[in-house]
């Protein structure tokens, strides 16, 4: 994604080749172009004409414009002179633009579309109308569509819809453009096919079980009720995307919905499919903690099925699951294992739950480790229970010890990511010399709690030893009251 920078530094280049460079600059140019998508477009035009400091507007000026090279075959010159910061430079090579049947050249006259000036915007519709086809249509709806927020995009956006339905048919204009590669121009041609009743209801399930675009899947999703059966609506509840899943499970009728549908959706995948799949069940008085216990106890399931009744029992259990939620905490699956810490947490508490997670903060996955840290901070217990967990070989287990010392706030914060600092793990160290900034910028004037000796004296060590630079470790020795060597004052005349 190009930035606002990079534009400006892509338009003048661009007007060096256009006004000093000869066909391999051009055809350079022309490439670097193609490839750009409609935003990117949209942000080399604002680019062009915005002044900077270092050499004013990048595309501006009367010299090397509109010379001789402004008809040359591949409509390079052309398309930069159209982003010239003068109006009247613009309209006449818009003009120009109209005998160019390159990309770049309709993805010119699709900007200019825009224009802040009528008469350019007139120059660029007369230019680009006789030229809109299935084959142009989707890059100029890429660029026009990009530009929603501005004043003439509405004009436009219907303008290049009429030519388009005219020549195409609103159907062909539909047919043509969903399987567009380009994201907003598929959008646009969907919901125009949804709007004029276009989209079939097996069309519209395909999109919504595997369509790689979020969107697509819920919106299709939700326009399937309106025209399909239950039959249509039933093949949703196996869609791979979660969204297609939920409307099924929220529209579909009680008599077309199964037990043994509900159950599997009970156990899916998805945290969010659960909870609609629970309101489904608590509905039809469905025993839905008796079904997670009967599950946890079956020989033959899946370690994704105990993971979801897991989460299940730690909503809907009670203390009798105790026992089973501890036994979890031992199972050769670390998504079992971290879904039974949550379990634990959600079926104890107090000194019961510390004794039970302490250990747990030492597990060989990171995601159980991690997943113990949160659960004991929630726990609120002291940084001290870190302390095996930072003498851990593996980094993600101190990981998990950084991240439970600075839950306590304060100077624990402070002394966890001074030794996290410190940490032969680069990546475990980044961390902690971004917290210290992060506390030094922000909250080392409030940190008001009185400081113990014994805490004093291991940041005073930890401030030796860590790798932030030498005028943060005085700052953080100045807010903790910690004796510092003062810095070498200059050499004086």
């Amino acid at each position: 994604m190009m930035s606002f920078s990079e534009a400006v530094e892509c338009a003048t280049d661009l007007a060096s080749r256009a006004t000093d460079g000869g066909q391999e600059d051009w055809h350079a140019g022309a490439a670097k172009l193609e490839i750009l998508d409609g935003r990117a477009w949209l942000l080399l035009d604002h680019a062009a004409r915005s002044p900077t400091y270092a050499s004013g507007n990048p595309i501006s000026g009367v010299r090397g414009w509109l010379g001789p090279n402004a008809d040359e075959p591949t409509g390079f010159v052309a398309v930069v002179t159209s982003l010239h910061a003068d109006g009247r430079i613009r309209e006449r090579a818009t003009r120009i633009l109209a005998t160019k049947r390159t990309g770049i050249a309709v993805a010119a006259l699709a900007v200019r579309l825009l224009d802040h000036v009528p008469e350019v915007r007139a120059a660029a519709w007369a230019s680009l109308k006789p030229n809109l086809d299935a084959d142009t249509g989707p890059r100029v709806l890429d660029i026009v569509l990009s530009s929603r927020c501005r004043y003439h995009a509405a004009s436009a956006l219907r303008d290049v819809e009429e030519a388009l339905t005219a020549d195409l048919g609103i159907a062909g204009v539909v047919q043509a453009f969903v399987t567009s590669s380009m994201r907003d121009v598929r959008r646009w041609a969907f919901e125009l096919g949804h709007q004029q009743n276009l989209l079939t209801a097996d069309q519209l399930v395909k999109t919504a079980r595997s369509d790689p675009d979020q969107w697509l899947r819920r919106n299709c999703a939700d326009w399937l009720m309106s025209i399909g059966d239950p039959s249509h609506i039933r093949q949703l509840l196996k869609a791979n995307s979660v969204e297609g899943r939920i409307v099924a499970l929220t529209r579909i009728p009680d008599d077309q919905l199964s037990d043994e549908q509900l159950r599997i959706l009970l156990t899916d995948s998805s945290h969010r499919v659960r909870d609609h799949a629970r309101w489904r069940a608590n509905r039809r008085g469905f025993d839905v903690i008796g079904y997670y216990r009967s599950q946890l106890k079956a020989s033959s399931v899946t370690p994704r099925v105990q993971t979801a009744c897991l989460d299940g029992i730690a909503l809907l259990g009670d203390e009798s699951d105790l026992t089973c939620c501890i036994e979890h905490l031992g199972h050769p699956n670390a998504r079992v294992r971290a879904s039974a810490v949550n379990a634990v947490l959600g079926r104890t508490s107090g000194d019961t739950a510390i004794a039970l997670l302490t250990p747990v903060l030492l597990d060989p996955s990171p995601r159980v480790s991690a997943r113990a840290s949160r659960a004991l901070a929630r726990l609120g217990v002291p940084p001290s229970v870190a302390d095996e967990a930072w003498r851990s070989e593996r980094a993600a287990t101190r990981r998990a010890a950084w991240q439970l010392a600075r839950a306590s706030g304060g100077w624990h914060r402070v002394e966890a990511d001074l030794r996290a600092a410190g940490d032969a793990d680069s990546h475990l160290a980044s961390f902690g010399r971004a917290g210290i900034s992060n506390w030094l910028a922000v909250s080392a004037a409030n940190t008001w709690a009185r400081l113990p000796r014994e805490q004093r004296n291991r940041i005073a060590d930890l401030l030796t030893t860590t790798s932030i630079n030498p005028e943060q470790a005085r700052t953080v020795a100045f807010h903790a009251r910690i004796e510092w060597p003062t810095a070498s004052a200059p050499a004086t005349r």
